[in-house]
């Protein structure tokens, strides 16, 4: 298939589309989890030291595994800064240009129907934006792999050694992005030993030998690559999610309209004869096979097949497209309201990541607490090293309640036997401190502020400061006087304005009864 002057319109405008998208609040507080800041440690390594060292630390590994990846995040530091906008840069370029990638070779690959849907479900999923708007690595091993495999669909479909060298170029480049984009080049072998076994159709020579020829050598160097840097890696890091947490992951992450359109879809492509539509389903195979296979050996998260979902993502486009085409003979109306339940189901999701970036603001809690602090105060937080982060003084790690409710209280402990000012800084989603944890933080504190922004799904990010002292400070009611009136907005109003703080003489306990 062709593109029309209307195709390249339309690729602009998922272009605009995908830039404003990935760009708006590009300046959120860098995300719980602690990766963002690691990254900068990661990306500094491979400058600081040279490229292979016998003796690798955990944050060593990372960078020589992916040197793609990070040398694009370095050189995103160098142009922009380390800054919270100036950081994502890149990754948001990536991910708008992935979009209109995805929509062009779509496009010539199954049409422009499959191309609009394809292209309306990328722009509103809420994981591509969140790894759109993240200092990692794993938007640009998507924008590879996406181009791998749909030019290496294009290949096999065309017998093009055109196409077929980008694809090679283009999954070496995904590898050394994130290693697990080894799944692409893997679907394609495994999909070439199914196609000659169940069909009669000539192999397309050509694209197999472009592909081994120029991608082959590549492929090769960055696997190997990727070998040598992450030996050890899972003792050092510790177990991952289970098999039922990652599928379950999965799933969420890429939308519940989206799986199940990619199951009908996975289903139609073996009833297909459309061999790119097979071999997408290969992928998605492969992919799901994974996700079941290697938790049991590594640690493992859901967010490692990110580079490889687009195969997913295009299962569900092309089920919508022909699902579309069915109904549209009887009802213009049905098949297009059809279509707009599955593409915008998605939405409430979608505009909920807008209101606090699908993550707790530990940047507004640092604010608040320089805002008031006193000389000789203590901080421990449940992410030390991001609080640490913007505070620029050392934290002390302490556990969330919710998830290790006896080491918990432990360093707390420590820190308020010392007769000083000890703030806690801790995360919450949907679901507050266990009763005994709530009453010891009731003895001996007060919550001096929670972060919450109201979202459309169910889904809550919960960030509460609390100030924990001796108990002849307490009764002097020292930290009341601390607090700011009622509503005042924390953070410079970008993250904050509907913080709740905790007026003069109010606890935990008090909001409870209130809440009763």
């Amino acid at each position: 298939m062709r593109i029309d002057r209307w195709g390249w319109i339309l690729v602009c405008a998922f272009l605009v589309l995908a830039c404003v998208t990935r760009f708006c609040r590009l300046d959120w507080s860098f995300s719980e989890d602690g990766d963002e800041i690691a990254t900068f440690a990661e990306a500094r390594s491979l400058t600081d030291k040279p490229f292979f060292v016998s003796d690798l630390k955990p944050y060593d590994r990372l960078p020589r595994a992916h040197p793609v990846a990070y040398g694009l995040q370095l050189l995103t530091y160098r142009v922009f800064g380390q800054g919270e906008f100036g950081a994502r840069v890149g990754v948001a370029t990536a991910g708008a240009l992935s979009i209109a990638l995805i929509f062009l070779l779509t496009h010539l690959l199954f049409g422009r129907l499959s191309a609009i849907f394809v292209g309306i479900l990328l722009v509103l999923w809420p994981w591509h934006v969140l790894y759109s708007q993240s200092n990692r690595m794993y938007i640009y091993a998507f924008l590879f792999g996406s181009t791998a495999l749909l030019s290496g669909a294009l290949a096999w479909q065309r017998n093009s050694f055109a196409w077929a060298s980008l694809s090679g170029i283009a999954a070496a480049l995904a590898i050394s992005s994130h290693n697990l984009a080894a799944i692409i080049p893997a679907s394609f072998g495994i999909y070439a030993v199914v196609d000659h076994l169940t069909t009669r159709e000539p192999a397309p020579r050509r694209a197999i030998a472009g592909y081994v020829l120029v991608g082959g050598p590549l492929i090769g160097l960055s696997t190997v690559l990727a070998v040598l840097a992450m030996r050890g890696w899972a003792g050092e890091v510790g177990s991952g999610y289970s098999i039922t947490h990652t599928l379950m992951g999965v799933a969420y992450n890429m939308t519940y309209s989206v799986a199940l359109l990619a199951l009908v879809g996975w289903f139609g492509a073996w009833r297909s004869d459309s061999r790119p539509f097979r071999m997408i389903a290969v992928t998605a195979t492969v992919a799901a096979i994974t996700c079941v296979l290697l938790p049991a050996f590594v640690s493992f998260r859901h967010d490692y097949v990110f580079a490889s979902s687009i195969a997913f993502v295009l299962l569900a486009s092309q089920t919508l497209a022909e699902a579309f085409r069915a109904l549209r003979e009887h009802s213009r109306f049905l098949a297009w309201g059809m279509a707009a339940a599955f593409l915008l189901l998605p939405l409430p999701s979608f505009a909920s990541y807008y209101q606090d970036g699908d993550r707790q603001d530990y940047r507004a809690a640092a604010e608040y607490i320089k805002a008031h602090w006193r000389e000789g105060d203590m901080v421990a937080a449940d992410s030390p090293g991001l609080l640490g982060h913007y505070l620029s003084r050392t934290v002390t790690p302490a556990h969330r309640p919710s998830t290790e409710p006896k080491e918990w209280v432990k360093p707390l402990e420590k820190l308020a036997a010392t007769g000083k000012r000890v703030w806690y800084v801790c995360r919450y989603a949907r679901e507050e401190p266990p009763q005994w944890a709530d009453q010891w933080l009731w003895q001996h504190g007060v919550r001096m502020l929670r972060i919450k922004k109201p979202r459309f799904d169910y889904h809550e990010n919960i960030t509460d400061v609390y100030l924990l002292q001796s108990e002849p400070d307490r009764k002097c009611g020292d930290a009341h006087q601390e607090v700011d009136p009622l509503g005042e907005a924390i953070g410079g109003g970008r993250q904050t304005e509907m913080a709740e703080q905790v007026p003069p003489g109010r606890t935990q306990r008090h909001d409870r009864l209130k809440r009763g």
